[in-house]
């Protein structure tokens, strides 16, 4: 292979190698990439809770198994699991539990009414511009994602988690 030949296949590799690296949305923590998959550091955001405070999920989460749950008022599947999901948070926030719940693009009256009828006691959030539903690739609601006390997304389904999957995570 003639010299200008063999600069051209390195320029090529570089230049692959270089496209590779920075089309990655994912970033590296600790030896675990950032996502919103299963196994993934979980995506960081912030929102607002209806109350108006700032709720960065680094910070609710830190050292605490944590139910993330992205719903609606108006989903049915979402209103049939909020007893469930206030049923856990009661049962298991003294062991470590925290559940936040995502309202996607309703609000914030209409979410507080919710709330309030519903005597909803776990943190909800409003996802006003759908910007974290985008982020988790919500494609369907109720999702539910469970973060272990690493952050690391363990569970992913658009029903909810059983009890004994909670319990399990709270135990390591």
């Amino acid at each position: 292979m003639n010299s200008a030949m063999k600069i051209f296949t390195v320029f090529l590799l570089s230049a692959f190698v270089m496209c590779v690296s920075v089309s990655s949305t994912n970033i590296v923590f600790a030896g675990i990439a950032t996502g919103v998959g299963i196994g993934q550091k979980a995506a960081p955001f912030m929102l607002l809770s209806v109350e108006g405070k700032k709720i960065a999920l680094e910070s609710f989460a830190k050292d605490k198994v944590t139910l993330l749950v992205f719903g609606t008022t108006w989903c049915p599947a979402c209103r049939h699991e909020v007893p469930a999901l206030k049923g856990y948070y009661n049962d298991l926030k003294d062991n470590g539990l925290m559940v936040l719940g995502i309202d996607v693009q309703e609000s914030k009256k209409k979410v507080n009414s919710f709330i309030e009828k519903n005597r909803i006691d776990y943190p909800v959030v409003l996802d006003s511009n759908a910007d974290v539903a985008r982020l988790y690739q919500v494609v369907g609601i109720p999702l539910n994602i469970i973060l272990d006390k690493n952050g690391v997304i363990r569970y992913k389904d658009n029903r909810p988690p059983s009890k004994e999957v909670l319990e399990k995570l709270l135990l390591n």
